[in-house]
Formats: C-alpha cells, structure tokens, sequence
C-alpha cells in the first residue's frame, strides 16, 4: 500500500492520486464498457455525456498536481477495481436489456457515491491546508458527480418501474 503517513499533505496527496487512477479507469474503459452494455436510449446519452466530464476530471486533477507542484500519477485504486468488477457481473449474468440497465444504474450509483465522497474530501483536505488553487476544480467535479448520480437515480426510477412490468425501455 503505502509506508506511515505523516502529515494531512501526504494523505490528500494519496487519495488524489487514487482519483486520479479512478478517472483514468473510467474513462478509458469503465464507462465506454457501460455505455456498449447499456440498453436504454436515455441511459447510453446520460453514460456518454458523464464519460465527457469523466474526460474533463482527468484533466482538472492534472491542474490540482500542478498547482501543489506535485507530478501526476496514479496509485491503484482496488475500491473502484472491485465496483468495475461488480459492473462487469452485471453485464455478463444478466441477458435481459432492461435488467441490465437496472443493474448498470445500480453500478454506476456505488461508483458516483464513492467520486462524491472522495471529492468531497479531497475539496475539505484542500481547504484545509490552504490549496486555494485546487479547491475550486475539486468543487466542480464534486457537483459534477452529485448531478450525475441523480440523474441515474432519476433513469432508474422509470427502468426499475418498466423492468417490474416485464417492459423494455
């Protein structure tokens, strides 16, 4: 994992490089395997607008490296491998479209959950330790992620009430 961590630095230092690792997995293949997967014509169009922003959060953590003058880097992210790996269950086990759906709402839930409390810490860890440069591209992804996970949480209402009446999407 890591040796000690001694100082509020090194820990948000940490847990920048785990999103960072987060994004990156998202954007190159955790989200374009949802979007291929995914049924619903409204699901596929909110999965690909969020991938867009999942592009631009790569590029936001950049600049938050930048301007701590750290390089950067990833560190392996086993939470998000373990969701990634939940997605792919779902997507191999269920062959009905609408249930797959429901279940990459599901997926895709536990993951924004997790963005939005990592964001949120990080946005609390750069507040903290006076990283004005970095709070605000830590905010708008924090309400990025906010806003994408209740768009899925509206997708899914109208997916779980067609799935539960044997209808498709």
């Amino acid at each position: 994992m890591f040796g000690k961590v001694k100082s509020l630095r090194e820990l948000f230092e940490i847990e920048l490089r785990y999103a960072y690792d987060c994004e990156q997995k998202l954007a190159e293949k955790g989200l374009p395997t949802m979007i291929e997967s995914a049924n619903a014509p409204e699901l596929r169009k909110a999965l690909q607008r969020h991938l867009e922003e999942t592009r631009s959060h790569v590029a936001r953590l950049e600049s938050v490296f930048s301007s701590i003058g750290v390089e950067p880097e990833t560190k392996s992210n086993s939470i998000l491998d373990e969701m990634t790996k939940a997605a792919k269950d779902s997507i191999s086990h269920i062959e009905d479209p609408s249930l797959r759906d429901a279940a990459l709402i599901v997926d895709g839930n536990f993951v924004e959950h997790y963005e939005i409390a990592m964001y949120g810490t990080l946005v609390n860890f750069a507040q903290q330790l006076g990283f004005q440069g970095a709070v605000t591209p830590l905010q708008e992804t924090l309400q990025e992620e906010r806003a994408a996970d209740a768009k899925l949480t509206e997708l899914g209402k109208a997916i779980n009430t067609a799935t539960a009446r044997g209808a498709t999407v």
